[in-house]
């Protein structure tokens, strides 16, 4: 039996497991995360999210990465520190602005390494996982409190739910084509007039096997 939770407000990274016996393919290493402090560093809603937006653009200044998550440069110059010094993001040189040369910075860093032969690897993702869903379920809270949620379908923008069900191996893949094309759908979405930023949280897990 599996169940998974779906939230619309917070973005996880992807858990790779390396222990499958699947034949999926290794991502690259320069693309994981195999560094139990790197994980812990994002067990910060801010730096996680800072790194996500990295990510999705390829490169940006603490500007455009401020502007991505509707916030102030200012407020994010100490977690881009954090991130830079564990090399979760790399200072790739300077671009001209009109004010001043601007830092850009990168990242590769996609695929979160799980494997059960590394306790201390495994204790982190939980912690990351904890702290993930926990901000998740602070922002479902207050966009609910707030009055502003739109819960009708199709144009709904906050939900939360926890389906669980048997699932055979057909099924089971079906889901993860689904989780997948959720993935695929938020990626690389740059700041648009008229849209709004959305942001999703993916938790499944087999629930059959959990005494």
């Amino acid at each position: 039996m599996y169940g998974i939770i779906l939230h619309l407000l917070q973005f996880a990274n992807i858990f790779y497991d390396y222990s499958s016996l699947m034949p999926f393919k290794r991502p690259p290493d320069e693309e994981t995360i195999d560094s139990p402090e790197q994980i812990r560093t994002l067990c910060s809603p801010m730096r996680h999210e800072i790194h996500q937006v990295v990510l999705s653009q390829g490169e940006a200044s603490v500007r455009e990465i401020a502007e991505q998550m509707g916030r102030k440069p200012a407020s994010l110059y100490r977690h881009i520190d954090q991130l830079v010094e564990v090399g979760l993001l790399i200072e790739m040189g300077t671009k001209s602005t009109a004010r001043r040369d601007a830092k850009v910075y990168s990242t590769k860093l996609e695929f979160m390494r799980y494997s059960p032969r590394k306790p201390e690897m495994s204790k982190a993702l939980g912690e990351f996982t904890r702290s993930s869903l926990k901000d998740t379920g602070l922002k479902i809270t207050k966009s609910i409190e707030s009055g502003t949620a739109i819960l009708p379908v199709p144009l709904r923008d906050t939900y939360i739910g926890s389906p669980a069900g048997w699932l055979d191996e057909s099924e089971l893949a079906q889901l993860n084509e689904h989780i997948d094309a959720i993935i695929e759908l938020m990626a690389d979405k740059p700041r648009k007039p008229d849209a709004k930023r959305m942001a999703i949280s993916v938790g499944l897990y087999c629930a059959s096997s959990l005494k």
